[in-house]
Order: structure tokens, then sequence, then C-alpha cells
């Protein structure tokens, strides 16, 4: 009796080969999808943020105005400001500024408030709409006064998501 030997192990070897592929590719995609989902990435703000007025008078009031874009809430921001491209020592870091803080007062937080004709006046939530106006005052302790023809930078920047919302500049 003789016998035949049948060794046709081929087929066998190129379908386990593509179930493993197949596995891998799934694997890999899954734990891509995972890292990519965990961190949630802060979205920037994008905002038109104009200088709207300058008051040279004894209280040097800066008025801004959201002209348009994205609304975001005044505690997200900080806001540098530099006359004739030197950065002044005191900034509006840490908003909103109740009272007075060192080098300003009466700083956008809960004074932000609508364009005149609006039906409501005062909303005070700390939400920097379109529309609204947000001011604050250069105080004396800047040792900087404004003088008519200098050039006021205002840096508007977002902290979570580390972008500049909008630097507007005004020749006063």
């Amino acid at each position: 009796m003789t016998y035949k030997s049948i060794s046709n192990d081929s087929g066998m070897s190129e379908v386990i080969g593509v179930i493993l592929i197949t596995a891998i590719v799934v694997a890999a995609s899954a734990i891509a999808y995972t890292v990519v989902n965990v961190y949630e990435l802060e979205q920037p703000v994008i905002a038109n943020i104009d200088i709207k007025s300058v008051d040279l008078s004894n209280n040097q009031e800066v008025v801004l105005v959201h002209r348009g874009g994205n609304s975001f809430d005044v505690t997200d921001i900080s806001i540098f400001i530099s006359v004739n491209g030197e950065t002044l020592d005191n900034n509006l870091e840490n908003l909103p500024v109740v009272g007075s803080t060192t080098g300003f007062y009466g700083a956008l937080g809960g004074v932000l408030h609508k364009l005149s004709g609006a039906t409501e006046n005062y909303d005070h939530d700390n939400i920097w709409d379109p529309g609204d106006l947000g001011d604050f005052n250069i105080a004396k302790t800047t040792n900087r006064e404004l003088n008519s023809g200098d050039l006021l930078k205002v840096t508007i920047y977002h902290r979570p998501s580390g972008a500049i919302i909008s630097s507007p500049e005004h020749r006063v």
C-alpha cells in the first residue's frame, strides 16, 4: 500500500495573514481614535474687537466694542496695553476686575454693556457678545499718560486656547 502525502498548506497561511493584518489595523485605529479624543483641544475664539473711543481727560478711558464673531467669557482673557510700541508694566491679566487693580480701574468685569438703542443696557454676565462694549481706565499709577498722537494698541489674549483674539490699534 502506498500512501500519498498531501501537503498543501499555502492557502491557510494567506487567510491567517489577512485576518492578523486586519486585526492589527482595527486595534491601531481604535487606539488612535481613543488618544485623539482624550485631549479636547480648545478652539480659538475668533472675534472682531475694535477700539471705539479713547478719552484723554483725567480718567483716560478706553472703550472697546465687539463688532462680530464668537462670544467669549472675559474671565478667559488677558488684555495687554502698549503705547507707541511700549507695553505698559501693569496689564489686565485676571478678569473680571472688581473695584480696582494696579494700573486700571473699572475694567471689563461686569461693566460690559450693549450699544445705545439696545433693549437691555447692562447684562453683567461677563460674556462678551457681539455689540457689547467694554471699558477700562489707564490709571495714573502707570506713570504713562496718553497724549494726542500716541498709538494705543490693545492686545486681547485668550488664555485657554493660547491665541490672540484681537489686537486693535488706535491713534489717539
